[in-house]
């Protein structure tokens, strides 16, 4: 079991990850909407993997990665995104993220991703 951070703006697909996460045997270790609180929750809950959402209003998904892994260069980071194009992928992989699930996800989308992001 993990304790996993979720970073996401929209509180539905927060609460889908972490029902998600917790079917998969996972510990919810906090939610954040923006980069503050995503630093933040992380400083405060040490927790095992972040999910990231690329997308957060006005905020950059790439900012956000590049906060955490300056804080925590060993940060495991896995994207959970809509923005599907190769070369969002490949940028998000050569910054440092761990894995990505597109959105929409399943169950066991999500459970994959993570598994390969723990590993990572």
């Amino acid at each position: 079991m993990a304790k996993i951070l979720i970073v996401d703006d929209c509180p539905i697909t927060r609460a889908i990850i972490g029902d998600f996460l917790q079917l998969s045997g996972h510990q919810v270790a906090g939610e954040a909407e923006n980069q503050a609180q995503a630093l933040a929750a992380y400083a405060a809950q040490k927790p095992d993997l972040v999910t990231l959402d690329l997308s957060m209003g006005e905020e950059d998904g790439f900012a956000v990665l590049r906060a955490l892994l300056a804080v925590d260069p060993k940060a495991k980071v896995v994207v959970v995104s809509a923005n599907t194009q190769a070369d969002i992928y490949e940028q998000l992989i050569a910054q440092g993220a761990r894995g990505f699930v597109p959105k929409p996800f399943s169950a066991d989308a999500l459970a994959s991703g993570v598994a390969k992001g723990l590993a990572a």
